[in-house]
């Protein structure tokens, strides 16, 4: 008797049997909410689960048996075929992101493909399994895009630094090529201020005496 066959106390434990095995298996596989598939590779699905049929709006024994490029158009499914292929001759895992468009719009996955070896070792097929990061993916185009949007807004933004040469009497400022300019006309031209004219009561009590302000 295998010590494997043995439960805890010495107490002999049956063989469980084969069927009953795989009917367990086949329902954890189609309760998992994580799209699960097993394809061959000529690119026919050998199963699929529930999660993973279920964006193609159709029943998992519609499209076991059926090919990858019944479901996506040539150039989405020769992008994951040569994933697929490139299992079948390392027989390595492989890690990667897909996109998979529905009716509802792009979902994006982590998708793992792992060779299954068959008699005779050589790889019969392969199982892939995907997580759903659709809402990370989100996040990060979001954010993305928010650092373009800052980047594009600092690219803009023009600062005055160091010692300003003034005159003391018109308050003019020289340039660097040696010209003084109007103080409006220098900052406006370095930075992105803009200039509103009006009159202190001080000035206007010195430009115009008469009229009592």
């Amino acid at each position: 008797m295998r010590a494997e066959d043995e439960q805890p106390g010495g107490t002999a434990q049956a063989p469980w049997p084969w069927p009953e095995q795989a009917e367990v298996m086949r329902t954890v596989l189609d309760a998992s909410t994580d799209p699960i598939f097993n394809i061959l590779e000529d690119g026919t699905y050998r199963y699929v689960n529930a999660a993973f049929a279920g964006p193609f709006g159709k029943q998992p024994l519609e499209i076991i048996g059926r090919r990858i490029w019944d479901l996506f158009d040539q150039a989405e499914a020769e992008k994951r075929m040569a994933v697929v292929f490139k299992a079948f001759v390392t027989g390595e895992t492989i890690v990667f992101e897909v996109r998979v468009p529905t009716a509802t719009g792009d979902r994006h996955y982590i998708t793992s493909v792992r060779p299954i070896p068959g008699p005779e070792g050589r790889v019969a097929s392969v199982v892939c399994i995907s997580k759903d990061i659709t809402e990370r993916k989100r996040v990060e185009l979001e954010r993305e895009r928010l650092i373009q949007e800052l980047q594009e807004a600092l690219a803009k933004v023009q600062t005055l630094s160091g010692l300003l040469p003034i005159c003391a009497h018109c308050k003019k400022i020289r340039d660097d090529q040696g010209y003084w300019t109007r103080i409006e006309s220098y900052i406006s031209a370095h930075t992105q201020a803009a200039f509103s004219h009006g009159i202190c009561p001080d000035c206007a009590r010195d430009e115009f005496p008469d009229m009592n302000l």
